[in-house]
């Protein structure tokens, strides 16, 4: 078979990945969409994915929806389990159907706040309970149609960092974690053996710490210096969500998870100044993570 050619979803979904976490994104076509419906659906991405790396918050739900917008990019991103795709395709639901409500529910939630979405301030907002969701209307009767359904890749891939961040921010509100390709500066006198004097860029997190050891001695310390003042500004940005993507980073790349504390659990609204810390620490809120 050419591999070059996206196999059938339906055949993809019967056929996911063992006991790993892993996406399958879906393309959404509506036509005849009215201009605001038009221009959110033009950024949407949907994903079903084969397990939920925040399953330990309660009444978690099966789908989630949350927007990453500056500058340069607008991204609507859809995440539905997997479990709830077969349920509703054995249910007698056609594949486009199932997927499509869930794509169509955003997009209509956003387009009728899109000057939220395009501002990038829904996710904030909607963590601290200052906006609805982006499903919020998941289960209203659908008004733009079946939409043409296919897969945007050749199959499953391994579900990353990026997609955690997305869950995390859904859950939390954002992270500010700066996922940028890093680049170091030179130095003298240059070492042929290391990769940044040779001028190459790494991916960060993870490119960026496998390829450290191996540095000459001033880019790693460059490098340690990057990745504590990137980690430090995420931590700062939000902590109970830094707390949350370490503990679903480590699920998904089958790593020890953090302990010693109770997990981080989502609220429907901003903790009081005298609630107890949803870090979980035990202190009031104005003590820990609001101070």
């Amino acid at each position: 078979m050419d591999q070059s050619v996206p196999r059938d979803p339906t055949q993809l979904l019967a056929d996911p990945p063992v006991d790993d976490h892993a996406l399958l994104e879906f393309e959404l076509r509506w036509d005849g969409l009215d201009a605001a419906p038009a221009r959110v659906a033009a950024g949407l991405r949907l994903f079903v994915i084969t397990r939920d790396p925040l399953d330990w918050i309660s009444g978690r739900g099966h789908a989630w929806a949350t927007v990453n917008a500056n500058d340069d990019t607008f991204e609507l991103v859809v995440y539905v389990t997997l479990e709830a795709v077969r349920r509703a395709i054995a249910d007698g639901t056609d594949l486009a159907t199932a997927v499509g409500r869930y794509g169509e529910a955003a997009v209509r939630a956003g387009a009728a706040a899109e000057h939220v979405l395009i501002s990038g301030a829904q996710p904030a907002l909607a963590a601290a309970g200052r906006a609805p969701r982006l499903l919020h209307a998941l289960d209203d009767p659908g008004s733009l149609g079946t939409p043409a359904v296919r897969t945007a890749a050749r199959g499953w891939e391994p579900l990353g960092l990026g997609a955690v961040q997305d869950l995390v921010q859904e859950a939390f509100g954002p992270v500010d974690l700066d996922r940028s390709t890093v680049r170091l500066d030179p130095v003298e006198p240059p070492d042929a053996r290391c990769a940044a004097c040779r001028g190459e860029r790494f991916g960060f997190p993870a490119d960026l710490e496998t390829a450290r050891p191996l540095l000459c001695s001033p880019h790693r310390a460059a490098a340690r210096t990057v990745a504590t003042a990137r980690i430090a500004r995420a931590r700062e940005s939000n902590p109970v969500g830094w707390r949350a993507l370490g503990k679903a980073s480590a699920r998904i790349n089958d790593l020890p998870e953090p302990g010693g504390l109770p997990l981080p659990t989502r609220s429907s609204r901003a903790p009081g100044r005298n609630d107890p810390c949803p870090c979980g620490s035990g202190r009031k809120y104005k003590r820990c993570c609001g101070a």
